[in-house]
């Protein structure tokens, strides 16, 4: 299902990934070097990717008339051969099966940047969302939407009429598989980079359809084509080719959206020093490096807050957020109660709990927040006034106030 264009052991892949009733020959122009082979030609692109097409099995009709299938099923019953029966899968299960070949046989490069025209878009994002549903980073970081049907094709209808196609079916505008992919696409940030090429005399997928779903109308690129010819470039001049090939090149410069989360380090150790959440850990006598360690945990935690801007994932870092002060009442409760000796137990006892629940209590759906993100969530919370969060048990802002101006925290 993997075909290669060029393979010269790059880190990176461009990936074709063909639409309904398509195969390589999409991507060709007569006897012009194809959309792949101008990229193979092209060495900005060329030294740092290797080119390659993702192929499935699609026709318009069943692949077997009714009168002939049954003949066909008993031979292969009674029959030697052991041919694979090829036949319409469902979109959703051609993304399984490009995610199958992503795992196993381009497991080696680190990132891959899909072109993909209409319904091969649709296969592309349910690899992408079922990832993110599983948690499993996708190796998927541009991906390269021609002509892609988010919304269904209107021309499905009609097509259902003469065949009964799985392919055909999830192609109808609106239908249940489009609107959970869509459903899930928006519900994360976690996306890759997404450009939307839309050709402006297309008749089968219109403008509607093929723009983003999340109005991001800065990636929305229309170009002077059809359904057919936008993916038949002619040349290396021609404007969807010199697009997508620029597209390609930033995405090179810009911050891959699936490794955003990286742990960072703590550059100043006077950083956050007037924070609220500090004083209240001097106020308490905890130590220096545990206060180092929760500064770079906040560190995080608000690195995850601007990252996780979006309304679904503020939501969820919202119920976050309530589990995490659950944990902390549960530990000062056994606090108050002197089942924890000291405030600096105290906090040791809720990092020590966050650790322990990160799998657990507090698994979220949102990839890449491990227990370092959410120990910096606590500090994010006693960092405001409004939050009852304290390491002694007679804490309070007016008592916090008067260490101030006793000139106890210089």
């Amino acid at each position: 299902m993997i075909e290669f264009v060029s393979q010269k052991d790059r880190d990176n892949l461009v990936l074709f990934v063909h639409g309904f009733c398509g195969g390589e020959a999409t991507w060709c122009n007569g006897q012009a070097p194809s959309f792949a082979e101008l990229l193979t030609d092209d060495h900005e692109v060329s030294k740092n990717y290797d080119i390659a097409h993702f192929s499935y099995f699609t026709k318009l009709l069943n692949l077997f008339a009714t009168t002939g299938k049954v003949a066909t099923l008993v031979r292969r019953m009674f029959g030697t051969s052991h041919g694979k029966l090829a036949k319409n899968i469902s979109i959703e299960e051609i993304g399984n099966l490009l995610r199958t070949e992503i795992r196993f046989k381009l497991q080696r490069y680190e990132n891959i940047v899909v072109i993909a025209h209409s319904m091969g878009g649709l296969v592309t994002k349910s690899a992408i969302t079922q990832d993110i549903e599983e948690k499993k980073p996708s190796k998927i970081k541009l991906f390269v939407s021609l002509a892609v049907p988010h919304q269904g094709a209107e021309a499905a209808t009609y097509a259902k009429l003469i065949s009964d196609n799985l392919q055909i079916e999830g192609l109808s505008p609106l239908n249940e598989f489009i609107h959970k992919v869509n459903d899930r696409w928006l519900k994360t940030t976690l996306r890759p980079t997404t450009k939307y090429f839309y050709g402006v005399h297309d008749e089968v997928v219109n403008k509607t359809s093929a723009v983003p779903v999340d109005k991001e109308n800065s990636d929305v690129i229309p170009v002077d084509e059809d359904h057919t010819s936008i993916t038949k470039p002619d040349g290396a001049s021609n404007t969807t080719f010199v697009a997508v090939k620029q597209v390609i090149l930033d995405s090179e410069k810009a911050d891959p959206g699936m490794s955003r989360l990286e742990i960072k380090q703590l550059e100043d150790e006077e950083e956050f020093d007037d924070e609220l959440f500090v004083l209240k850990l001097i106020s308490a006598g905890i130590h220096n490096s545990t206060i180092r360690e929760s500064k770079e945990a906040f560190l995080n935690a608000e690195y995850v807050r601007k990252v996780f801007s979006g309304s679904a994932d503020q939501k969820r870092l919202s119920e976050l957020y309530t589990k995490i002060r659950k944990i902390y009442q549960n530990s000062f409760s056994k606090y108050v109660h002197n089942g924890i000796p000291s405030s600096g137990l105290l906090l040791w006892d809720v990092h020590d709990t966050i650790i322990r629940e990160d799998k657990g209590f507090l698994d979220t759906f949102i990839l890449f927040i491990n227990a370092i993100h959410k120990q910096g969530m606590l500090h994010q919370l006693a960092n405001s006034e409004d939050e009852n969060i304290w390491w002694v048990k007679d804490g309070s802002m007016a008592s916090l106030r008067d260490l101030l101006e006793e000139g106890q925290f210089e």
